[in-house]
């Protein structure tokens, strides 16, 4: 019996894969229309016959139009395939179909767009069913033909019922869009231009304006100026829109002249940040008007979008209005300003005798490497002011031949403040050079005659540097006689930010010195923190448990496993069983590592954990595992 019952599914599902490996339209149909398919099997059969069926699909196709479960699947295929015998087949069904079914069916031939339908759909226009005739509307400013277009023009102008009004002009919008999109330029203004005079509410009046002024191009700026005047917020905002997209310097002119005739310092703001979103350099005039504004935010806008639309004629200008609360704005414009000069309008603003402050930081802030000789001058100026800013900005811009003269004004630093600055500038040209081993030779170089504070910056900044050359100095510094220096060496490799300084770890761990235990919690560190090849993790694990000569390190190797689990780890945890003072930290080890060997090797995972049992380390350790095995 149970062969008898097996075979039909058999066949069923042998059926169901080949069909749905299949790209014939045939054999897709009789998916389809096959009582034993299931939805899933048939649902694909229909998304894929569209594209390749012919017309001898129509007609079955057609019949699932009136299925409420399988009508939006049939129209999707139907809308895929080609030819006027699909769209006749479609406006057929329209006389069996009801309710939601029916105005399914009339937007997918809008979505055919075939010019057979308007004839037919411009009967349905009529209908007293209103949702038939809003979507005759729609599948009419689909197919968006002139033909189309004269339907609901006609039909928009004879209509006095207001909702009826407002689906028509709808639909005109998506015929003017796609009259538009066409190439048919006058016809689509034509179109947006009938809505606008018509009386429609004013999100209508809106749309239609904004898709007449699109259409018109740089013919349209006197539209959109219109609109910049308009008291109404809503068709400012219009205005605002298109003008960022309008072509030519005719509208930039439109945006200018409107900011010169506009009183409210609101929309002024909006007029300047439109002018920067266009980037048309001829609006700078008109910008560089506001930066005196009464109106800080105006101000603020203005200095803002000369850093889109200025060049180096602009930084003393800039520079005139750094004062206060214009500070980081300008310090923003600055670092922005596009152009081969600015960099040289800055240096010689930044020069003695009149040094601005604002010219020296955005030196930096730019990364001007051309700056630096200049900077290292005025490091060694004076004013506490300019010296700290400049040596804050030589941080950002030094260049590797200069790093060694940046690291000697740190040597003569007296000042808390030009040390702390010095500082900020090395560490800031360590993180952004890319030449570690250079920086790590010259901090290096430095370590032995520093002390206090200084030595543990300079440990520092070779940590963030790295490097082989770095790695090196550590290890010779962490082996060498000095201990204040081996303690300072063994910190900084605890905290290494990557792994190539385990090995260090583990030589200083092996040996008997008095930083061998934090070195061994330096290289655990490494194997349980970064990203390593299993393998290499496991062997790590290997050597910290060999090295290790405290209960307290053996359990922090055994615990750093567990974030790790595998098959290497779960019997290095199982060999720590046995080890006096490690039982209890590797029963625990050995439970959670075996839930991931379970999966990964069943029988070495039971194996194990049977064997943690039979240890018997914990009441409910061994529960636990037994509940594993089961």
């Amino acid at each position: 019996m149970r062969v008898i019952f097996a075979l039909p599914t058999l066949v069923v599902c042998l059926f169901s894969v080949t069909a749905m490996g299949a790209d014939d339209a045939a054999t897709l149909l009789k998916v389809i229309q096959s009582t034993e398919t299931s939805d899933v099997d048939r649902a694909n059969a229909f998304e894929k016959i569209g594209g390749i069926a012919g017309e001898d699909a129509v007609e079955p196709l057609v019949s699932f139009l009136g299925d409420k479960t399988w009508s939006h699947y049939a129209r999707f295929a139907l809308q895929k395939m080609e030819g006027e015998y699909v769209t006749k087949a479609l406006l057929k069904s329209l006389d069996a179909l009801q309710g939601d079914l029916k105005l399914g069916v009339i937007g997918t031939i809008g979505r055919r767009r075939d010019a057979i339908a308007v004839a037919p759909l411009a009967k349905l226009l009529a209908r007293a069913d209103a949702g038939v005739a809003d979507s005759a509307a729609v599948a009419l400013g689909w197919i968006g033909t002139t033909d189309a277009t004269a339907v609901l023009t006609e039909a928009f102008g004879a209509e006095k019922d207001p909702k009826r009004k407002e689906s028509l002009a709808s639909a005109l919008l998506l015929v003017g869009q796609r009259l538009a999109k066409a190439g048919n330029t006058q016809a689509a203004i034509g179109v947006f231009d009938l809505l606008r005079d018509a009386g429609l509410p004013k999100p209508y009046r809106i749309g239609a304006t904004q898709n007449a002024i699109l259409a018109r191009g740089a013919l349209g700026v006197d539209l959109m100026v219109e609109q910049l005047k308009s008291s109404d917020p809503d068709c400012f905002q219009m205005g605002l829109a298109v003008s960022s997209v309008l072509p030519g310097e005719r509208a930039t002119k439109g945006l200018t002249d409107s900011l010169e005739a506009e009183p409210s310092p609101n929309r002024q703001v909006l007029l300047i940040l439109a002018m920067k979103d266009r980037g048309d350099k001829t609006a700078l005039r008109a910008v560089l008007a506001k930066i005196k504004s009464d109106s800080q935010v105006v101000r603020l806008a203005a200095v803002d979008a000369i850093g889109r639309l200025g060049n180096d004629s602009s930084v003393p200008i800039l520079l005139s209005v750094a004062k206060g609360a214009n500070t980081e704005a300008v310090l923003g414009a600055l670092t922005a300003l596009q152009g081969a000069n600015v960099n040289a309008a800055l240096m010689k603003a930044a020069e003695p005798p009149h040094t601005s402050v604002v010219a020296v930081r955005t030196l930096g802030r730019r990364r001007a490497k051309e700056a630096a000789e200049l900077l290292f001058q005025l490091s060694a100026t004076d004013s506490s002011t300019v010296s700290q800013e400049a040596i804050v900005a030589l941080g950002m811009t030094v260049p590797q031949d200069r790093f060694l003269d940046l690291l000697a004004l740190l040597k003569t630093a007296k000042s808390a403040s030009r040390k702390a600055a010095l500082q900020k500038a090395i560490h800031a040209a360590v993180f952004r050079s890319t030449q570690p081993d250079s920086c790590a030779e010259a901090l290096g170089a430095m370590i032995p005659s520093s002390s206090g504070t200084d030595r543990e910056f300079l440990f520092e900044q070779v940590r963030i540097a790295g490097g082989t050359r770095a790695v090196a100095l550590m290890r010779e510094l962490a082996t060498g006689s000095d201990e204040a220096l081996q303690d300072a060496a063994t910190k900084t490799l605890g905290r290494w930010l990557s792994a190539d300084a385990a090995p260090v770890l583990l030589q200083v761990a092996q040996g008997d010195g008095k930083f061998a235990n934090r070195a061994l919690g330096g290289y655990i560190r490494i194997f349980s923190q970064f990203e390593l090849p299993e393998t290499e993790r496991v062997a790590m694990a290997t050597k910290a448990l060999k090295v290790a000569r405290r209960t307290s390190e053996r359990r922090a190797a055994i615990d750093a496993m567990t974030r790790f689990p595998c098959v290497g780890t779960f019997q290095l945890a199982l060999e720590q069983l046995d080890v006096p003072g490690s039982e209890a930290t590797a029963a625990k080890a050995v439970l959670t590592i075996g839930r991931t060997v379970l999966d990964l090797d069943p029988e070495r995972g039971k194996a194990g954990l049977k064997r943690l049992i039979e240890a018997n380390i914990s009441k409910s350790v061994t529960d636990s595992a037994k509940k594993l095995l089961q």
